[in-house]
């Protein structure tokens, strides 16, 4: 177990990944320090779970180096679809080596090797440094995020459509954020996984047909899935996307329309969590629960 007082290092720790790190390490007696990029993220930090909170650019050899000061165990997520996501992760290796930390655990990607997909082939090279460190290591690859539904939420609502830009008949392999969370915080406060790579999913492997099919029975009425084009994506894209994380972010689904992200194996999680993952159709149920008793 990690010993009292042990720091933890979470980079981007205000996002929504590392937001669900922070408060399962912390709920299970870590301590975090929470890496956030922009002082006014610390709130959401310290409101996650975090004990202290560090103000740092991941670009900044600098920052890394006070960052991992005191550090004894680092979980790194990267920021997504970063064309720097290979330098980055170098960077907070080399720190996290001089400054003597005891296990890092990065997290990586379902299907990494499929290196087609820019942001794979990034974490897949970051795989690589960490294992050639010397440092005690951990690799953690989950499947696409449940959560992901949330983005199309508004529209499933209002139109009874679940549009994502690709084919919705190919299978998608899937986890829960929250069991993320509980897994990462396992890995990281204990000694059982170092020295591993671990796929996470959930079972089964569904498409995005099979979970409009879910949300028709949840909500009483028909989900139609269906397909839009990237095209259509990108209009309305988030702002933080930059045209480099467009079109990583297009190649992404043009891999996924011809071959989805098949897999969804949930016995390596379920080892690490002590109980079955939970399945989209459970995840469902709350998620659904949580926003219509939000109004």
């Amino acid at each position: 177990m990690t010993a009292a007082g042990d720091t933890i290092l979470v980079t981007c720790a205000a996002g929504r990944t590392g937001r669900a790190v922070t408060g399962a390490t912390a709920a299970r007696g870590g301590r975090v320090r929470a890496l956030v990029r922009r002082p006014e993220a610390a709130a959401a930090a310290r409101a996650a779970g975090a004990a202290e909170v560090a103000t740092g650019d991941l670009e900044s050899d600098d920052d890394m180096q006070a960052a991992m000061v005191g550090v004894a165990r680092v979980y790194h997520v990267a920021p997504p679809f970063s064309t720097a996501e290979a330098t980055i992760g170098r960077r907070v290796i080399a720190a996290a080596r001089a400054a003597g930390v005891r296990h890092f655990v990065f997290q990586s990607v379902y299907h990494a090797q499929c290196t087609r997909m820019a942001h794979h082939r990034r974490k897949l090279e970051v795989e690589a440094a960490l294992i050639e460190s010397g440092l005690p290591y951990t690799i953690l690859a989950p499947a696409m995020y449940m959560q992901n539904l949330a983005v199309e939420w508004p529209e499933i609502l209002a139109t009874g459509r679940y549009r994502r830009p690709y084919s919705p008949q190919v299978p998608m392999a899937m986890v829960d954020l929250a069991d993320l969370g509980e897994a990462a915080a396992r890995v990281l406060t204990g000694e059982d996984y170092v020295g591993g790579s671990f796929e996470l999913s959930s079972a089964p492997c569904l498409s995005h047909a099979g979970m409009a099919a879910i949300l028709s029975t949840i909500l009483g009425r028909t989900i139609t899935a269906e397909a839009r084009s990237i095209a259509d994506w990108a209009e309305k894209a988030p702002a933080r996307f930059g045209p480099a994380a467009i079109e990583i972010y297009a190649t992404m689904c043009r891999h996924y329309d011809e071959h989805g992200l098949p897999g969804g194996n949930a016995r390596v999680l379920a080892m690490i969590l002590g109980r079955e993952p939970t399945g989209f159709a459970a995840f469902a149920k709350r998620f659904v629960a949580e926003r219509l008793g939000a109004g």
